[in-house]
């Protein structure tokens, strides 16, 4: 199936998880943050949500500091 990541089409298997797409993409999880549809998903969630096509990701690292 086809998402958008990052404003770029990706391809990804039927049901694939955010965690899943996290290893496709091969980015480091640590301070990682993720959106679908402009919703950010918590990370212990990433492993149990399917991804549907044409869902539009969000990655991006968090960045702290003053």
């Amino acid at each position: 199936m086809r998402i958008i990541v990052n404003q770029q089409a990706h391809k990804c298997d039927e049901g694939c998880s955010l965690q899943q797409l996290v290893t496709q993409l091969d980015i480091d999880p640590n301070g990682l943050a993720i959106a679908v549809n402009q919703q950010v998903i918590a990370k212990r969630l990433w492993p149990d949500y399917p991804l549907q096509p044409d869902d539009q990701v969000a990655v991006f690292h968090i960045v702290t500091g003053g």
